[in-house]
């Protein structure tokens, strides 16, 4: 019982897809944080500064966080509100 647990422990750190998922049976079913579950795949939110909500599904879980500031040809902006991705 104690290696099972040992080799689960070392899988979990040796497998590039538990770093940006968590599996069973090779299918993702949630992602953490920064990336969203697509068709059992997770996918890094688009840049800038998003984020998920974890567990979420498909890039509507994605959002910018109220506070990011940015700019482009009108001039500076900041998000007033948590601005989410829309499919």
């Amino acid at each position: 019982m104690k290696k099972f647990f040992v080799f689960m422990i070392a899988i979990m750190f040796l497998t590039d897809a538990y770093s940006d998922c968590v599996a069973t049976n090779r299918v993702y079913t949630s992602c953490n944080s920064g990336y969203y579950l697509s068709n059992g795949d997770c996918f890094e939110c688009p840049k800038p500064g998003t984020e998920s909500i974890g567990g979420t599904s498909g890039i509507t879980g994605c959002f910018i966080p109220a506070g990011v500031s940015g700019e482009d040809e009108s001039g500076p902006f900041t998000y007033t509100a948590d601005c989410y991705y829309v499919n």
